[in-house]
């Protein structure tokens, strides 16, 4: 599944997820390396969230999910239990699939997000489209491998624009000259808890 939503907040919206980006990239350089996936659960009663943002950064992204991201989400993953998401800034990412990423180095198994999604608050740039191989998508706990494809996907990177993508799908962000930033969220149908 592939599905590209154009103006999906609204444009005063725009700068704090932006803001928010910068920070992020900020946050990256002095963690030397950490892990900076934050968790949102998807019952807004539940205070199991974390991250090394602040507070504020993270109510932002909250209400960015719940409020603007939501509504879609719930017509693909209605059993959704939390939120994964960080932010790209300027990231030069290869050929990858989403995937717990303390799972894959421990058991050599893929444990899948329910879908994800790239929202792009930033982009000027040349290149950088989110380039979707067409492969079979991979299977909750099958071994850890690239998959074969044929053919790909280009979608690109666009102020305002959400894309939602199929788990298990290999994907990666063409190169590019410029400034592209984007909010990365994955649905997750159980609580993270590394």
């Amino acid at each position: 599944m592939l599905h590209v939503v154009d103006n999906l907040i609204p444009n005063e919206e725009i700068p704090a997820l932006r803001h928010l980006c910068d920070l992020h990239g900020d946050l990256k350089q002095a963690s030397e390396g950490r892990n900076l996936f934050s968790w949102i659960p998807a019952d807004a009663s539940d205070r199991s969230a974390r991250s090394l943002h602040t507070p504020d950064q993270q109510s932002l992204v909250e209400h960015y999910i719940r409020k603007r991201l939501g509504p879609l989400l719930d017509r693909f993953t209605p059993q959704a239990a939390g939120y994964e998401w960080w932010c790209n800034t300027n990231n030069d990412l290869d050929w990858h699939i989403d995937k717990h990423e303390a799972t894959a180095g421990r058991d050599g198994r893929y444990d899948l997000p329910l879908l994800s999604t790239v929202f792009y608050p930033h982009v000027s740039c040349a290149g950088g489209e989110l380039l979707i191989a067409d492969n079979a998508p991979v299977q909750q706990n099958s071994p850890i491998a690239s998959p074969d494809f044929r053919s790909v996907i280009s979608v690109p990177p666009v102020v305002n624009r959400v894309v939602l993508f199929s788990a298990g799908v290999l994907h990666r962000i063409n190169p590019f000259e410029g400034e592209r930033y984007s909010v990365a969220v994955n649905v997750w149908g159980h609580p993270l808890m590394e």
